[in-house]
């Protein structure tokens, strides 16, 4: 009985980290992109009016940069899912691959440059 209740556990407990790691792509692909169309949005309105536009190429920059990371994220989030199910299906070993590592990295990186192009944005207004 306290074998399937663990069991349960981990398996509510997996699903939710499943969540968790999808709603953390959608975030960092929305923060990102949502800013660059902003400020695009933002220059077009002060270009329209003839004001002084206010330099936000790194902030621009940095929110791409975000947007590339996040792919490379779900890039190799999914390739360690891929990974996993092979190893899964041959009974080997599903521990400890390096992909794992590497998408949390780009999803660090990813925001990290909301945080920069942020600043950079906010910075950027006199």
């Amino acid at each position: 009985m306290e074998n399937k209740l663990k069991e349960a556990d981990w398996q509510e407990t997996f699903r939710s980290l499943v969540t968790l790691a999808t709603e953390g792509f959608k975030f960092c692909a929305l923060a990102n992109g949502g800013a660059a169309v902003a400020i695009l949005a933002y220059l077009g309105d002060v270009a329209g009016r003839d004001g002084a536009l206010p330099d936000l190429r790194c902030a621009m920059g940095s929110f791409l940069f975000g947007l590339f990371f996040c792919g490379c994220s779900m890039l190799f989030a999914y390739l360690t899912q891929l990974k996993r199910l092979n190893s899964l299906a041959e009974g080997k070993n599903t521990r400890g691959d390096w992909r794992l590592i590497v998408s949390l990295i780009f999803i660090f990186l990813s925001l990290s440059f909301f945080g920069i192009g942020s600043l950079s944005a906010v910075t950027s207004f006199r």
